[in-house]
């Protein structure tokens, strides 16, 4: 069944309407007609069986008839930053990485970045990595849509004040760290937020995880292999999904 977001309250046998973008897919895209039914995400992010009452041109009136029990965002608060990469990579970092639970997504140029995102287009790109958030949201069933930021500087992402900051570093994999991130995730507990951060292609210089180690970054293996820029995100969800989720 089809999931959609709304920025409105909604309260069992309360009729409200739907518009815009979220209209324009569920009549537009997907046919819906009179009677059909489709799941509804609150503002306050609880989740709600609704049944069309009716459509006209513009908007469509949805009636809530059964609240729904949605225990499927992941207990940990994380937060994802990556360097700038070419490509499509971040959308696929965003879209992958929305699917597999991440909270909030960060991109900073860092010294190996070989994309810059123009100051004129920083807008357009963050919308456009929403819209694919939102996407990604709504086929997950999630009950939040992830949110999307962009940092100017490592100095700036390295205020951030949550109580576990990791960053992933290919040299401590070469070395043979492996222990670094268990040791992590198992002391996080339910509602901790963690920042990881990603290099791009490439991965972080040396004096990157210098400064970041001083600014108590944990530098972490991501296991034996290299993985590519908009893969190693999706190992560290994947590995704090396991941990957290599937125990």
């Amino acid at each position: 069944m089809q999931r959609y977001f709304t920025d409105q309250p909604i309260q069992l046998q309360e009729v409200f309407s739907v518009t815009g973008d979220t209209f324009h897919h569920l009549v537009r895209v997907m046919r819906a007609k009179e009677n059909e039914q489709a799941e509804f995400v609150a503002a306050n992010h609880q989740v709600f069986l609704g049944k069309i009452k009716s459509i006209d041109e513009k908007s469509a009136e949805i009636l809530p008839v059964k609240q729904l029990e949605h225990a499927v965002e992941m207990p940990i608060e994380v937060t994802i930053a990556c360097g700038l990469s070419k490509g499509e990579k971040s959308e696929k970092i965003v879209q992958k990485g929305t699917e597999m639970g991440a909270r909030h997504f960060i991109f900073l140029p860092t010294e190996f970045s070989v994309v810059k995102w123009p100051a004129a287009k920083i807008a357009r790109k963050i919308d456009r990595l929403q819209k694919i958030a939102v996407g990604a949201a709504e086929q997950s069933h999630r009950a939040y849509i992830p949110t999307i930021s962009y940092c100017g500087s490592l100095r700036e992402l390295m205020q951030w004040p949550g109580k576990f900051k990791i960053v992933a570093y290919e040299e401590s994999a070469k070395q043979g760290e492996h222990t670094q991130l268990h040791h992590q995730i198992a002391q996080m507990q339910a509602n901790d937020e963690v920042l990881a951060l990603f290099g791009p292609e490439g991965g972080l210089s040396t004096q990157e995880i210098k400064k970041l180690t001083d600014a108590a970054f944990i530098s972490v293996g991501l296991g034996p292999r290299i993985l590519r820029a908009e893969t190693a995100p999706l190992y560290f969800l994947t590995a704090i999904s396991v941990f957290t989720e599937m125990r």
